[in-house]
């Protein structure tokens, strides 16, 4: 359907996810976007329940705007209810918020495709009493003497964790509750931190320039995120060419591979300057003020309201 300054249009966020501070401040920046570009007809709603998505149709609401990061929000959970309320939205459809939000997957996916990644075991309710966290730590711990221990399905670094023994392995898989998650345990890979984020302009999409993190923090933790002046952002990075264009690659396959949409952004580490390790696919990355999709769009000229128009204008149905 043709978006109009008068089409009726709810920016969705908040939720219940541990994403939830993050998802209100990109939904209120979103619509205060909105709001300058002059859509007359826009509701900002914190989306906290299934009622809240039911109400959408008695606000004769056209379109959806999401910013609902994290678990029920980002995994395909409420992109179900709008397909079947039949109401468009921006991102990814269900499988492809389902596919890039579950990180063991993304690795499967990433494998295939001959893209590398960290290695890693799945810690699952079943396995966790037959783990063997010093022979898990010789295989994955390396010559950095560090693992990573992570939910396969939530975002922002949210119960991530940098282990530094075995012993200390030991004590997080026997005490990590599985109950909501089950956990990667992970490689570490010393090196820089990238950042690439796809966007559909005119139905095609296209690759932002990389953005290289260097977090005060010992990693790009929810700190360092979310903390104005707790991250340096190098845009463009300063990579070389032939790298460069093995992550674009990279990133432009898997957009396609996971089936996303709209909108994504992936996340690297670049191993001694040459060989990039993918780690994570977002379906909703953040549009907060210190959130990597907007600078990587205005370092190509793409202004924060222009990114939200373009964003806005990708909403679909997805068959």
């Amino acid at each position: 359907m043709p978006i109009t300054k008068k089409t009726n249009i709810a920016v969705l966020c908040g939720g219940i996810s541990n994403e939830r501070e993050i998802s209100s401040r990109s939904g209120k920046n979103c619509f205060s976007a909105l709001d300058r570009l002059g859509y007359s007809n826009i509701f900002l709603i914190d989306v906290k329940s299934i009622d809240d998505l039911i109400g959408l149709k008695e606000k004769q609401i056209e379109v959806a705007f999401l910013v609902t990061h994290g678990k029920w929000g980002e995994d395909g959970a409420i992109q179900g209810v709008l397909e079947w309320l039949r109401i468009p939205y921006t991102g990814s459809s269900i499988l492809g918020s389902s596919i890039s939000m579950d990180k063991w997957l993304t690795k499967r996916i990433a494998i295939s495709s001959n893209i590398l990644t960290p290695k890693a075991l799945l810690l699952t309710r079943t396995n966790k009493e037959v783990v063997n966290a010093q022979k898990l730590w010789t295989e994955l711990s390396g010559n950095n003497k560090a693992v990573f221990v992570k939910p396969k399905d939530d975002g922002s670094s949210v119960n991530t964790f940098k282990i530094k023994s075995s012993e200390e392995l030991d004590y997080k898989i026997k005490n990590v509750d599985l109950e909501e998650s089950d956990y990667l345990i992970e490689e570490f890979i010393s090196g820089r931190e990238l950042t690439v984020s796809i966007l559909e302009i005119n139905n095609k999409p296209t690759v932002l320039p990389i953005l290289e993190l260097k977090p005060k923090n010992e990693f790009y933790d929810y700190q360092a995120k979310y903390t104005k002046g707790m991250t340096e952002f190098i845009l463009p990075a300063q990579i070389e060419k032939n790298i460069k264009e093995e992550i674009e690659d990279n990133s432009l396959k898997l957009f396609l591979n996971t089936y996303c949409s709209s909108f994504a952004r992936m996340d690297y580490i670049l191993y001694e300057n040459r060989e990039p390790y993918l780690l994570e696919i977002n379906s909703l990355p953040g549009m907060t003020d210190t959130s990597d999709l907007p600078a990587q769009a205005k370092c190509s000229g793409i202004e924060y309201d222009e990114l939200v128009e373009i964003i806005l204008k990708t909403a679909r149905l997805h068959k």
